[in-house]
């Protein structure tokens, strides 16, 4: 019951940032036009992109015992970290995930729920499974 709740509310809540998503993947793109072939990393793309509390659920939930700490020293569990408009928090330190491919999913898991393509792959990938729907 709560779980329903809470998933309805955060889907909401998420839905309201997709503007201010699609005008951050605006200016990410206008500002990459040149070099469109050699973005950043998925980390990057992420962090400059996405809310953290669209990062943190993704994270949480596909790598639990793998969170980052906080510049702090405060692991996410000891913090209440918001995002609130164009107020990115990116405090934490990436050494811990700087190789992860979890930020290659997580990027494109973010860029299909938005709505907004940014990565090469997206741009493949979201055709084909709209054109499966139909």
């Amino acid at each position: 019951m709560w779980l329903r709740v809470v998933c309805d509310w955060l889907g909401t809540e998420f839905s309201r940032l997709r503007t201010t998503v699609n005008q951050h993947v605006d200016v990410f793109k206008a500002d990459h036009i040149a070099n469109i072939s050699d973005l950043p990393s998925a980390q990057t793309v992420v962090h400059r992109l996405f809310p953290h509390c669209m990062i943190l659920l993704l994270l949480r939930w596909m790598s639990a015992n793998d969170l980052p700490k906080f510049r702090d020293g405060q692991t996410v569990e000891g913090t209440s970290v918001a995002w609130h408009g164009s107020e990115l928090d990116h405090s934490y330190a990436g050494e811990d995930f700087q190789k992860s491919k979890l930020f290659s999913f997580i990027q494109l898991i973010l860029e299909f729920a938005n709505g907004c393509l940014v990565s090469g792959i997206a741009h493949v990938l979201y055709p084909r499974l709209m054109q499966a729907q139909l």
